[in-house]
């Protein structure tokens, strides 16, 4: 009986060991993909701002993380049984508690991280442990024997410690978007937009102050759960926390300004890679309990009960509850990870850039559509804004609208150079996030920095007047989405993770492998996915981006652009002829998702044609002209092969009888002719030859002619009554869209003849 007892607990030594590797890889997969959406916290306002090269923000944000992550101890009570009460539960199903919320995290993550959004790992984490912790609780009650009516929530729920914990997460987006606003009209009311003169008078003092803020910060964040810092040392600086900070204050403004007068260092970028330092060191701090925490704690489990000598489904949990120490190794490993995934992971630039994107200064291209809400919300700021200035005397609104008058700047060669807004915004960013990030420290919140960096950004963007009349619904559109986004990652976190746990429970040891083997599957596969629309995008960022050297190399690049497109075209309206006629259904929504892919990128590149028409020489009317109607017909051409593929699709999808065999003739027929058409035009507008000018129209007009009878033929057709209604309606709509698609195209080729002559 004995030997018996010790081989079974030998097997689930052997389980549970195999079950603690596998939380601890999803650890560092949670790290990677944390990273990557957690980075926008403290990259932002530098990158930004250009305060430095990226190389030195890289570096300063490096050097946070390291030293933050030594300071994430005491926050792993959180994760361990800050939400739900781990004496309800044996060693088995808090591990399942554990993995359910581990799998769920990553995968929940990574998916935020490819649609470039940020979202809040704390977040993530509080429901996904509350939602385990729930479905699992419930299921451990009704296995005991309890009745439903029985069951005791409070039990199994720290609801107080939750309540406290999600009420101060989603009331810190109102505080922070209010406070990031009325710091920064104050500061730009300061500063305004011309910084040489007010630096010099107001630099020193805001530097000081700033300093002095993003230093205590540091010491509140070092001292509160530092894994090397004692309790007398802590009580030291909470003691003499007016002295330390009046005392660097003073030190900090007075070296400041004697840097001002005798070197040419610009405050701000100090007070701006200090704040992202801080911010870096916060992030580690107080997020990695996001990313290891429940791995840790799933290690202390473990821990207590391989020395307990006990069934893993008979021993208690109550362990967790007390106190234990993070062992330092293990805080630098996994800063070491976050490090390298910052610098290597592509998916931590594109959140970043989202968020960048929102707070610029300067209008462009818009990441998001506007919606009813933000349209609402704009009229009603704008309603109110002119109420209250019938408050506010003349003078006084004409002076503060000085103060926020923007000076004309030479335009940067290359859109990348440019800043997407100054050094005091970037500076006020840093400042805002960290006070409100620290207060919330010392009040033992587990605050999410993705909220409070990210409304403190947008609120400082608003005050900045950042969203004028021509971006404000966009703006606000995103800032919705974005916000929308954090509260879906709640009930998906809660629900996902409750599922989770529910298969654990059911199928034990099998489920994790199967679950383990899903996500694995999903990040893969949402890897190699992000990897191919990264490189789509970065060809199409290329487009009208670079530096504009000489006219002739904007024709040529207008050239390229309309050869490739026309062939594009062409190849996806042969497609969608050639599987009507075969039924090649699975060809055709293929060739509707390329066509379709090939509009929204033109769409993209037409919002960019005005600014790139002001980088063109002044004066040449005929050359912006060109590349103003080349993308309208673009658009136009893009517009009927879709219409024709969707024409087709759709006739397939249902079943419809398919066309005449004399139809599906004239209109083979109809596209050779169409594609050597195609290929005569791009030849002549990539050679720049324009002698065939006869050929070409000669060529038009015989295939113009054709369509024209083909018309006139199905005419004929509805007139005898011999087909149904909706193959007529399919045969005559692929003529007239073959009809615009010759047009459009011959269009394009008069175009460049029109410029070849003028140029001439």
């Amino acid at each position: 009986m004995g030997n018996d007892f010790l081989k079974a607990t030998t097997r689930a030594m052997d389980i549970f060991s195999i079950l603690i590797l596998i939380l601890f890889g999803t650890a560092i997969v949670d790290l990677i993909v944390g990273v990557s959406n957690d980075a926008v916290n403290f990259l932002n306002s530098a990158v930004g701002s250009r305060a430095s090269s990226f190389r030195t923000i890289m570096i300063v944000a490096s050097l946070g993380i390291l030293l933050g992550a030594t300071f994430s101890s005491g926050m792993m009570e959180v994760a361990r049984n800050g939400l739900f009460n781990p004496g309800y539960f044996t060693f088995r199903e808090v591990i399942y508690i554990f993995l359910a919320v581990m799998l769920t995290d990553i995968i929940l993550l990574d998916v935020y991280n490819d649609f470039g959004l940020p979202t809040s790992t704390t977040v993530s984490l509080v429901f996904e442990l509350l939602g385990s912790a729930f479905v699992t609780g419930i299921l451990t009650s009704l296995a005991k024997g309890m009745d439903w009516t029985a069951i005791d929530l409070g039990k199994i729920l720290n609801f107080s410690s939750a309540i406290t914990i999600v009420t101060g997460i989603f009331l810190s987006i109102f505080l922070a978007f209010i406070v990031g606003s009325i710091i920064q009209h104050i500061s730009r009311i300061v500063f305004t937009f011309s910084l040489n003169e007010s630096l010099r008078r107001y630099g020193a003092l805001f530097s000081g102050i700033s300093i002095t803020t993003i230093v205590y910060f540091l010491l509140i964040k070092g001292a509160k759960g530092s894994s090397f810092i004692t309790d007398d040392q802590v009580k030291w600086v909470m003691d003499n926390a007016w002295i330390i900070n009046m005392v660097s204050l003073v030190f900090w403004s007075i070296l400041v300004q004697l840097l001002m007068w005798y070197t040419t260092i610009n405050p701000l970028r100090i007070v701006v890679l200090l704040g992202t330092f801080a911010l870096a060191m916060a992030f580690a701090g107080n997020d990695m309990v996001n990313f290891i925490g429940v791995a840790v704690g799933g290690y202390l489990a473990f821990q207590s009960w391989s020395v307990s000598g006990t069934s893993p489904d008979a021993f208690n949990m109550s362990v967790l509850s007390e106190r234990f120490a993070t062992p330092t190794w293990i805080l630098l490993i996994a800063g070491a990870i976050m490090i390298i995934t910052l610098w290597t992971n592509a998916k931590a630039r594109k959140v970043t850039d989202t968020e960048v994107s929102l707070g610029r200064q300067e209008e462009g291209e818009e990441k998001f559509k506007s919606n009813w809400l933000s349209r609402m919300l704009v009229s009603a700021s704008i309603a109110m804004g002119r109420f209250v200035e019938e408050f506010v005397p003349r003078s006084w609104s004409r002076a503060l609208s000085k103060r926020f008058v923007q000076p004309k700047e030479a335009p940067a060669k290359n859109d990348k150079d440019r800043p997407s807004f100054d050094l005091v915004r970037a500076a006020v960013n840093l400042l805002v996030a960290s006070v409100l990030i620290a207060y919330g420290t010392s009040q033992k919140l587990p605050l999410s920095t993705t909220f409070v960096t990210f409304m403190v950004a947008m609120g400082s963007s608003f005050a900045d007047q950042a969203w004028g009349r021509e971006s404000a619904v966009y703006r606000v559109a995103g800032v919705m989405n974005v916000i929308a986004g954090w509260l879906i990652t709640a009930i998906v976190a809660f629900v996902s993770s409750g599922i989770l746990a529910f298969i654990l429970f059911k199928s034990g040891t099998i489920g994790v492998f199967v679950l383990t083997s899903v996500a694995a599957f999903l990040l893969v596969r949402s890897h190699i996915v992000f990897a191919q629309r990264e490189k789509q995008e970065a060809a199409v960022g290329q487009v009208l981006a670079g530096d504009l050297e000489s006219l002739s190399q904007a024709i040529d690049q207008c050239k390229d652009l309309t050869v490739k497109n026309v062939r594009l075209a062409n190849k996806a309206y042969t497609t969608s002829i050639d599987a009507l006629a075969k039924e090649k259904k699975a060809a055709l929504a293929k060739s509707l998702d390329k066509i379709r892919e090939l509009r929204d990128q033109n769409g993209k590149l037409q919002n960019k044609i005005i600014k790139y028409v002001k980088k063109m020489p002044k004066g040449n009317l005929s050359a912006s002209r060109l590349y103003i109607m080349m993308f309208d017909y673009m658009q136009d051409l893009y517009q009927s092969v879709q219409l024709v593929s969707e024409s087709c699709a759709d006739h397939l999808e249902n079943m419809h009888e398919l066309p005449s065999k004399e139809y599906m003739r004239s209109a083979s027929e109809i596209e050779k002719s169409l594609s050597s058409y195609c290929t005569l035009v791009c030849s002549a507008i990539g050679s720049t030859s324009f002698v065939h000018q006869e050929g070409v129209k000669q060529q038009y007009d015989l295939l113009a002619g054709e369509i024209a009878r083909a018309i006139d033929r199905e005419i004929a057709e509805i007139h005898k009554g011999e087909t149904g209604n909706r193959i007529s309606l399919l045969q005559v709509r692929l003529l007239l869209e073959t009809k615009d698609i010759l047009t459009t195209v011959n269009s394009i080729y008069a175009l460049y003849h029109d410029y070849h002559r003028e140029s001439k």
